[in-house]
């Protein structure tokens, strides 16, 4: 079983594994292709490397200031 989100209805499903129609092998990731109870077949991507191309990459951060003393009031 596997638990998808149809990009149609925006709903989580819960589909059977022999809905699953093609499974490719990419060097940046896997795409499987499953027939969603919407009708219609979706493919899903899955992968640490076509993750890393689809974030955007976030500026480093900033050094850390340096910590002050309280002064008792």
């Amino acid at each position: 079983m596997l638990l998808i989100t149809c990009p149609v209805t925006r709903t989580d499903e819960l589909v059977a594994d022999r809905r699953v129609v093609a499974v490719a092998n990419h060097p940046t990731h896997i795409a499987m292709t499953v027939a969603c109870p919407c009708g219609r077949t979706h493919v899903y991507r899955t992968g640490r490397r076509w993750e890393e191309r689809r974030t955007p990459q976030l500026p480093a951060p900033s050094p850390a200031r340096e910590a002050r003393t309280l002064v008792p009031a």
